[in-house]
C-alpha cells in the first residue's frame, strides 16, 4: 500500500512538470580523437566519428538521453620479442553509445536564439564489431561494454548547435589488459527541433 501511494504521489508531481517541460529532438554527427593507453603500449588516437541523436528535456536545466553509433580508431607500436623489432599496429571498434547527460544553460535557455550551456554525465558503449590488425594476442578479447564519463560545453544558435567534450574511460577496453582505458575529445554538430 505504501509503495502504491508513493508511486502515485511521484506520478502526480511529475505530470505537471512533464507537460511544461521543453522537449527538443537533436539529430547529430561528430568526430572524435581517441587515445588508448595501456601499461605496456602507447597508442595514438586517430580520427573517428559518431552519428545519432538525443532528446533534451527542460528549459534551463536539461536532462538529455541519447543513442549514437560510434567508430573509434587508434594505432601504436610494440617490440615483438620473437623478431626483435618494432611492430606497428592499428585497430578500431564500432559501438552503440548510450549517454545520459545533465546540463545547465549559462546564457539563455533551450528556447533562446543564442544559448551557451555546460553538460556532463555517464555513457555506456556496447561494442558491435572490432578489427585489431597486428595487435598482440592479449588484445583479441575486447570488452562488450565500455563505460565513460563526459564533460563538455555547447553553443546553440537558432536551430543548430555545436558541442565540445572530453570523455574519460572508466573500465578496460581489452579484457585482461590492465589500464587499457580509452579517452576522447569529441566535437559534435547537429540540429534541434
Amino acid at each position: 500500500m505504501k509503495k502504491t501511494l508513493l508511486i502515485l504521489m511521484v506520478t502526480l508531481l511529475l505530470v505537471p512538470f512533464a507537460s511544461m517541460a521543453q522537449i527538443k529532438i537533436k539529430p547529430a554527427f561528430g568526430i572524435n580523437f581517441a587515445s588508448l593507453n595501456t601499461d605496456e603500449y602507447k597508442m595514438e588516437g586517430k580520427t573517428g566519428y559518431q552519428i545519432g541523436g538525443s532528446i533534451a528535456f527542460g528549459t534551463k536545466f536539461i536532462v538529455e538521453p541519447g543513442i549514437f553509433w560510434q567508430k573509434d580508431n587508434y594505432e601504436g607500436e610494440y617490440t615483438a620479442l620473437s623478431i626483435g623489432q618494432e611492430v606497428v599496429f592499428d585497430g578500431d571498434y564500432s559501438s552503440l553509445k548510450i549517454p545520459l547527460y545533465f546540463g545547465y544553460y549559462l546564457i539563455g535557455d533551450s528556447k533562446s536564439t543564442l544559448g551557451i550551456r555546460v553538460f556532463g554525465g555517464p555513457s555506456a558503449k556496447f561494442v558491435i564489431s572490432d578489427d585489431n590488425n597486428g595487435l598482440p594476442d592479449e588484445f583479441s578479447d575486447i570488452n562488450d561494454a565500455i563505460w565513460g564519463i563526459k564533460l563538455g560545453a555547447g553553443v546553440d544558435f537558432s536551430f543548430m548547435f555545436a558541442e565540445l567534450g572530453y570523455n574519460w574511460g572508466l573500465n578496460e577496453v581489452f579484457d585482461g589488459v590492465d589500464n587499457s582505458q580509452t579517452n576522447h575529445f569529441e566535437l559534435t554538430f547537429g540540429m534541434k527541433f
